[in-house]
């Protein structure tokens, strides 16, 4: 039977493929080194990389956790984004597979979910993946572990930067700026990107202390029992009258080293975005937004940073929630 296109039309689109799916290579510290982990598709016969179609409604790396999970038992976190792949199915529907490196959190389970689709999950070196993988371009993915590994990336930890959700329009609210709430639209997409935000491991949360930048990370809040930190720096006013203090708040936090989630308004990101190329190299920088409103509202953009004491963004990559 052929996959059947996915509803997400909009990614679909943007992508050109009539079948999207998510996948991760999990893997592990060993005394040796590093582990991935293989499993075993008996319909077919291969080794390959958990893997899935996205469900109505789910972005990309949401789809990935889930069929992580349901596949080998293990939960994970995201980490840096993997080479896709891209591939023809059934009666000539273009398939994109978005990959990750996934850093096993959890698990695993006593069973997987289907083990007439999965009926062994492996723990093997690289060098031993390379040899068992079916599928030859899934070498792709493993190639680009195994560089971000000998180049101290492959831990690379989120900072995540959220725009607000749709806001009710700014000229027709006659009461304090600061006050001025979330339309429905941005309820649902600040409830929306609870699951978005859960596929990264963010411990820290901080917000523009404007009721709309709170509003979009309460969901995420009560999810995770993670607390909102409140910095005044963050917000339109504080931002327009000093950014270079701004700029310092957003240093500080990535200073940390500690995975961040920050929400803030679209006349800030100038100043986020500046603060982001400082910390990437040139050709890196290029890729940031550059022309305003820079970011959709609800729009998150994932900046992920080598551990060390001097940060270094090396990758970056933007999504949407799917509105509810």
């Amino acid at each position: 039977m052929s996959p059947a296109p996915v509803s997400n039309a909009g990614e679909s689109a943007r992508l050109g493929a009539d079948v999207l799916a998510g996948g991760g290579v999990l893997w592990r510290r060993t005394p040796d080194g590093i582990e991935v982990l293989l499993i075993h598709r008996p319909r077919y016969g291969d080794w390959s990389w958990p893997k899935g179609k996205v469900d109505p409604g789910e972005t990309l790396p949401e789809a990935a956790v889930r069929e992580i999970r349901e596949e080998t038992g293990y939960r994970v976190t995201l980490g840096l984004p993997l080479p896709s792949a891209r591939y023809t199915v059934g009666r000539r529907l273009t398939k994109h597979v978005s990959y990750w490196a996934a850093e096993v959190t959890g698990g695993p389970a006593d069973e997987i979910a289907d083990p007439k689709e999965i009926d062994e999950t492996r723990w093997v070196s690289p060098e031993r993946a390379a040899q068992l993988l079916t599928r030859y371009h899934d070498r792709e993915q493993l190639d680009r572990v195994v560089h971000a590994h000998a180049t101290g990336s492959l831990g690379a930890w989120p900072f995540v930067v959220v725009r607000h959700g749709k806001a009710f329009p700014r000229a027709k609210w006659h009461e304090t700026e600061q006050e001025r709430p979330l339309l429905a639209v941005g309820t649902r997409q600040a409830l929306a990107l609870t699951g978005l935000l859960s596929c990264w491991d963010l411990r820290k949360l901080v917000s523009s202390p404007w009721k709309r930048c709170v509003a979009t990370l309460k969901p995420f809040s009560a999810a995770t029992g993670r607390s909102i930190r409140l910095r005044g720096s963050l917000s339109e006013k504080a931002n327009a009258a000093d950014p270079e203090k701004t700029a310092r708040v957003l240093r500080k936090i990535l200073r940390k080293g500690v995975p961040a989630v920050v929400s803030t308004h679209r006349p800030v990101l100038p100043t986020v975005l500046d603060v982001l190329a400082e910390f990437s190299p040139a050709g890196l920088a290029e890729r940031l937004p550059a022309e305003d409103p820079f970011m959709n509202p609800g729009e998150i953009l994932v900046a992920y940073v080598r551990p060390g004491p001097v940060p270094r963004i090396v990758e970056f990559e933007r999504y949407r929630p799917i509105d509810a």
